[in-house]
């Protein structure tokens, strides 16, 4: 089951970053790719969900509900769709900086679907985090990622770093405009 842990350091104190994740609207409107959130009552919720599959775009309607609770500390929910189930921990511990906010997310296609949405979350999985991570900076007013534990066994390893040549400056990290030019070029290839 692929699985993606990331800390962040939030601007506010523990009680009131709790409010916020026990606010199904006002967290699913900080995740990318939620884009409708209709409440069943006060520990579930419907959530209409669209991420592209390459150019093409994948609407999964989840059903999502709280399963444990120690507020203001730890949060256990779960999600499902009908390939799909997703297990979510969070949990919150007072720091200098106010609070420390770590997520775990564990993702299981099932049936046909598996490959594609275990690729999916592999690919994603950080790139959504670092997102959420910005959100709470907007929200909250300072909010930093840090460092991750060691990468979890499911996730793709990365590729080795290039050393630039003596007298070079090291190139930059590709920006999304990059990635996407350079993943439009390969797939022209193949496609030729």
């Amino acid at each position: 089951m692929p699985r993606h842990e990331a800390t962040f350091a939030v601007g506010a104190p523990p009680e009131a970053v709790w409010r916020f994740i026990r606010d199904f609207e006002a967290l699913c409107a900080c995740i990318p790719g939620v884009e409708q959130v209709r409440l069943v009552d006060e520990r579930s919720a419907e959530l209409t969900v669209t991420e592209k599959v390459g150019v093409v775009p994948l609407t999964v309607e989840l059903r999502a509900r709280i399963d444990e609770e120690q507020a203001p500390h730890r949060l256990a929910a779960s999600a499902s769709a009908e390939h799909l189930t997703m297990a979510f921990e969070v949990t919150l511990r007072a720091s200098s900086a106010g609070s420390e906010m770590t997520g775990v997310v564990e993702v299981s296609g099932e049936g046909p679907l598996k490959p594609v949405v275990d690729r999916l979350f592999e690919r994603r999985a950080r790139e959504r985090a670092e997102q959420f991570g910005l959100t709470l900076a907007g929200r909250f007013g300072a909010s930093a990622a840090l460092p991750a534990a060691a990468p979890a066994a499911a996730q793709a390893p990365q590729a080795p770093e290039k050393t630039p040549a003596p007298g070079t400056a090291p190139a930059a990290p590709a920006t999304p405009w990059q990635r996407l030019l350079r993943w439009f070029r390969r797939w022209l290839g193949q496609r030729g």
